[in-house]
């Protein structure tokens, strides 16, 4: 009986401790995927010409917006999209709008430095690389 009492009690606090820690409930693992698919949709069913440059992830019905558009409009168009998306609480649009034109020496460059980035970063920390979007354009890592 004390055996079983000392089980309950490690597995009370272990599910304890999981609930604090948590930086989301069940509902929202669930939720966000669903938010970020419903936007994703509704940039691609709008026309947004540069939907598919366009990064979305959610947290906690907290919508974000990255990557590089051709103009303030396309950016603005984005925003409103997403905001009037169903799950959606917020929008953080985090676009930025391309100055010029890029050369294949340039987009090359941005490729290798968005490598070298995504690596050091799973380096430190591969659990959290997974996570972290990684934007570059000209040598400017977002």
């Amino acid at each position: 009986m004390k055996k079983f009492s000392t089980i309950s009690i490690c597995l009370l606090v272990f599910l304890l401790n999981g609930a604090v820690f948590a930086q989301k409930t069940a509902g929202e693992h669930v939720d966000d995927p669903v938010t970020t698919a419903r936007v994703k949709m509704a940039l691609l069913e709008n026309s947004v010409s540069d939907a598919a440059d366009i990064n979305v992830e959610t947290s906690k019905g907290i919508v974000q917006l990255a990557g590089f558009v051709n103009s303030e409009s396309t950016k603005s168009t984005a925003g409103k999209i997403a905001a009037q998306t169903e799950g959606v609480k917020e929008v953080s649009n985090r676009l930025r709008v391309r100055t010029e034109k890029r050369s294949a020496g340039t987009a090359l460059d941005d490729s290798i430095l968005h490598a070298k980035v995504k690596l050091a970063i799973a380096e430190s920390n591969a659990t959290i690389a997974l996570k972290v979007n990684v934007e570059i354009h000209e040598s400017v890592v977002d």
